[in-house]
């Protein structure tokens, strides 16, 4: 690991000196960074060496090194290299924890910003929420990302593993109990208009959190940009890893559905269970308080053999 300069190794007191530090030291941050949450996830059992991961990694690097740049002038004196393994720990230890309670639907609220860290570091969680916000079934999440049909069935397999394993997972690590998703069901039933507009109120605080620093190659794009992208059938990265996680584009999209032989329509329509779960009778029973997981599984084994996309 590359070491920082002598005279930056030492306490930082002013805002001026980290201005200087920051470019002379980004790629040893991003390093370290990428070190330590590598080193959090094998510990939560939600690692696997291979590309995927990888390029998730360095997502999420990213994104943490530019929030604690912006972070760090408020914690001055400092040593920048030890505060950012406390806001990594942090961050992963209490992700979103302070506002849920200021939310107008806590328990709504806590689903959402842990479905959304799912997908960040899972493609399947990521994938599947174009089912969780607009109701897409694996077809037309084909379509609207280009895909050829081989190339579909990898959609097909984001959303049975999720059904099958991820979305449980993530259930367990938010910590909601069978009560709290039995009244989100029902505040949806009794009200869907009033539920949907919560989840975009919360989305709209949400989503610049987990969003805020994407690199640069999947920053939102003009409308003629997108439409191009589309209607030329290029970007299917691209698509993948910006729209899910971005309500402004989706709704840019809509306004030239047919470009892209789809035609839908992007209404936020929230599902709670995943794509099918109830359909076709997979979704765990729930006794008191606690989830019997699909009778080949019990809740230690889930959590082992989760593998992330």
């Amino acid at each position: 690991m590359k070491t920082l300069t002598p005279s930056i190794n030492c306490v930082i007191h002013s805002p001026k000196e980290f201005k200087q530090f920051v470019p002379a030291n980004f790629s040893y941050l991003l390093e370290r960074s990428s070190g330590l949450i590598r080193r959090i996830l094998q510990d939560m059992g939600q690692w696997a060496d291979n590309t995927a991961h990888e390029k998730l990694l360095l997502r999420r690097s990213f994104d943490l090194v530019e929030r604690f740049i912006e972070y760090c002038p408020s914690q001055l004196p400092c040593r920048p290299a030890l505060l950012l393994d406390g806001f990594i720990f942090d961050f992963f230890g209490r992700p979103q924890a302070s506002k849920a309670s200021l939310a107008s639907n806590p328990i709504l609220y806590r689903f959402l910003d842990g479905l959304l860290n799912r997908a960040v570091l899972s493609r399947d969680a990521l994938i599947c929420l174009f089912y969780h916000f607009y109701s897409m079934k694996p077809v037309e999440v084909g379509f609207l990302l280009g895909l050829e049909e081989g190339q579909t069935q990898r959609i097909y397999k984001n959303f049975a593993r999720w059904r099958q394993k991820g979305w449980y997972q993530a259930v367990e690590e938010i910590g909601l109990t069978a009560k709290e998703l039995q009244s989100l069901e029902e505040k949806k039933v009794y009200n869907p208009e009033c539920f949907n507009e919560q989840v975009r109120d919360h989305l709209e605080t949400l989503l610049p959190f987990y969003r805020k620093s994407d690199p640069s190659y999947y920053a939102c794009l003009e409308d003629k940009t997108w439409y191009e992208m589309f209607s030329e059938g290029y970007g299917f990265d691209y698509r993948m890893w910006h729209i899910p996680l971005c309500l402004s584009c989706m709704n840019a999209i809509a306004k030239f559905g047919n470009a892209f032989l789809l035609n839908p329509e992007f209404t936020l329509n929230f599902h709670i269970s995943p794509h099918s779960l109830k359909e076709e009778g997979t979704l765990g029973r729930f006794v008191d308080g606690s989830k019997v997981l699909p009778s080949e599984r019990t809740p230690q084994r889930f959590s082992q053999d989760l593998q992330l996309a």
